[in-house]
């Protein structure tokens, strides 16, 4: 729940996030219309019903005016009113005179009330006391000349009634914005999940989403899946017609093989079998990366340690391993060994020396490290390492072989089983591989 509310207090970026800010903005605007509104009716209230009692209190204070001042005062006054004639007004003081809204409508009201009293001159204003309370404060002139004087003290200010009304419709609102905000969520929960599949399609096997929600999304799913399942056909498709073309020029690769022994002279003859070789070369690889985009594997317990020192048995003296000396691991041995094969291979090519580290500390999970003696790659060569048939300046000027496609090979053989490389510089010089390999079940 924590982490829900976490993300719908952070800044909105997709559709879910922006309509649950356009339900909480709309919620928020009612809130702030029903709090004008409940502060106006409020006030009005207070008025009118402030304007009652003082009409019935004049009206009964002038009936009783005759009477003596000390059965007036007994008469008139109460716990919170205080009454009494006088033979001048009060005075109301300078800062409640600058302050008579309030009083001037309530005067209105108590004239609409009491019809008799509109004749009657009737002052009204109201005084802050020391400890927080308002006293309303006032004085009608009587028939004879006198005045009836009167305080009602701690009268009710609107706030505090419209703050209840303002706390309930918040907590209310609050409420429909959650309810809302989860709504939206569990709707667009099939979204999200279309979102990250769609990001991941040609990068290994079909990932079907489940077909769920409403009636259109639903229907989007089962789209996305059929589109899943025809762009995964065309890419073996075209994966495997290359690497069947590959294959059939290796016969004829091989007749200009058997030809170049019986060309004259031996330059010439060292020049053709070499370009036989590089074509061979080049095939095997082409082969080895279009096999990449459709290989199949299953996840299986594998001894790290073991795998990495087959790995670098193929160039004795020139790779040594670092780490632990066993630890299993359930995942997909083929594809691993392969790209770490690659990723050594071309180490050894550009750097003459390499060594292989195994951490086990890393939080995302045990990592391979290989790492080059070579002088490090520029920004330009690091932003395009991945790019198939992409060798840089210094690569192609140096006759290290290859073709470019090592590192491409070993990149989409660890992402299609849900493995990572990331290649980067060292400090101190070098480059350094970092293979998370593809995990299985466990």
């Amino acid at each position: 729940m924590a982490s829900k509310v976490r993300d719908i207090l952070q800044r909105p970026r997709g559709l879910i996030g922006r309509s649950i800010l356009v339900v909480a903005a709309i919620v928020f605007v009612q809130l702030a219309a029903s709090v004008a509104f409940y502060q106006a009716i409020d006030r009005q209230s207070l008025r009118e019903d402030h304007a009652r009692r003082i009409a019935e209190l004049l009206v009964v204070g002038d009936r009783v005016s005759r009477l003596s001042q000390a059965d007036l005062d007994q008469v008139m006054t109460s716990r919170y009113l205080e009454a009494e004639v006088v033979a001048a007004p009060p005075q109301a003081p300078s800062q409640a005179r600058a302050q008579t809204g309030e009083a001037d409508a309530i005067v209105r009201y108590v004239r609409q009330w009491e019809p008799g009293l509109a004749r009657r001159p009737l002052r009204l204003w109201s005084e802050d006391q020391s400890d927080g309370g308002r006293d309303l404060v006032g004085a009608m002139g009587l028939s004879d000349g006198r005045w009836l004087s009167f305080r009602s003290r701690h009268f009710p200010r609107p706030w505090p009634i419209a703050l209840r009304a303002v706390a309930t419709t918040l907590a209310f609102s609050l409420a429909c914005v959650a309810l809302g905000a989860y709504a939206l969520r569990q709707l667009g929960e099939p979204l999200r999940r279309l979102a990250e599949v769609a990001g991941r399609v040609g990068e290994g096997p079909p990932q079907p989403v489940a077909v769920e929600g409403p009636p259109d999304l639903a229907e989007l799913g089962r789209a996305f899946n059929d589109m899943q399942q025809r762009i995964t056909g065309l890419i073996e498709d075209q994966a495997r017609a290359m690497e069947a073309l590959s294959h059939d020029l290796r016969t004829p690769l091989a007749r200009l093989k058997l030809a170049s022994d019986y060309v004259e002279p031996e330059d010439i003859r060292a020049m053709v079998g070499g370009n036989v070789d590089e074509l061979e070369e080049m095939l095997r690889s082409l082969s080895a990366w279009l096999r990449a985009q459709h290989a199949a594997s299953t996840a299986e317990p594998v001894d790290l340690p073991a795998l990495i020192r087959a790995v670098i048995a193929r160039w004795p003296r020139l790779v040594r391993y670092e780490g632990p000396r066993t630890l299993t691991l359930s995942t997909h041995r083929d594809p691993l060994e392969q790209a770490l094969i690659r990723l050594v291979d071309n180490a050894v090519r550009f750097g003459g020396k390499a060594k292989v580290r195994l951490v086990v500390d890393d939080p995302e999970g045990p990592r391979i490290e290989v790492l080059d003696q070579g002088p490090g790659l520029t920004d330009e060569v690091l932003a395009r390492i991945y790019e198939p048939f992409f060798r840089g300046d210094a690569a192609r000027a140096r006759d290290t072989g290859g073709f470019g496609l090592g590192i491409p090979t070993a990149e989409r053989l660890l992402k299609r089983f849900g493995g990572r490389l990331t290649i980067a510089n060292r400090d101190g010089g070098g480059v350094t591989a970092s293979v998370w390999p593809p995990a299985g079940e466990d």
